[in-house]
C-alpha cells in the first residue's frame, strides 16, 4: 500500500503564526513597559484576572520581579479598639515572580503632593534661626 499525504491546512499554520508573532510583540511590549517602570509602584492585571498593587524589583527575559505588599494584622487590634486608639497599620513585602507573558495590564498609580512644602504660601512669623 502507498503511504499518502495529508493534506495541510495552511490557514491554521499561518493563523498560528500570526498569532504567536503577536503573542512575541506583547511581550516585548510589557518587556519595555517593565523596565521603564523598574522601582515604581505599579498596578498589574494578569490574563487569569488577579489583580496586583507592586512593586517592580528586576526584569529577566521572560519573568518580572515583584514585591506584593501583605497586610499584616497583630493581635492588639482589639484591645486599642476598646482605648479609642487609632489601628496603626503593618505592610509586609513578599516576593512574586510573574511571566510577562500573563501580563495584560500595566500602570503606575499615582502619587499627589497633598501641600506644597517650601516656599510656604505664608509668610514665616520668626526669623529663621540659621
Amino acid at each position: 500500500m502507498s503511504e499518502q499525504k495529508r493534506p495541510t491546512n495552511s490557514m491554521n499554520s499561518a493563523g498560528s503564526q500570526a498569532s504567536g508573532a503577536r503573542e512575541d510583540e506583547r511581550a516585548k511590549h510589557m518587556y519595555n513597559k517593565c523596565k521603564e517602570y523598574m522601582k515604581y509602584h505599579v498596578f498589574i492585571e494578569t490574563k487569569d484576572g488577579k489583580k496586583f498593587d507592586a512593586i517592580i524589583m528586576d526584569v529577566k527575559k521572560d519573568k518580572v520581579e515583584l514585591l506584593v505588599p501583605e497586610m499584616m494584622e497583630p493581635e492588639s487590634y482589639g484591645q486599642m479598639e476598646d482605648r479609642g486608639y487609632r489601628q496603626p497599620r503593618y505592610r509586609r513585602f513578599g516576593g512574586l515572580l510573574l511571566p510577562l507573558a500573563a501580563i495584560t495590564a500595566l500602570s503606575l498609580i499615582p502619587y499627589y503632593r497633598p501641600y506644597p512644602y517650601y516656599p510656604y504660601p505664608y509668610p514665616y512669623p520668626y526669623p529663621y534661626p540659621y
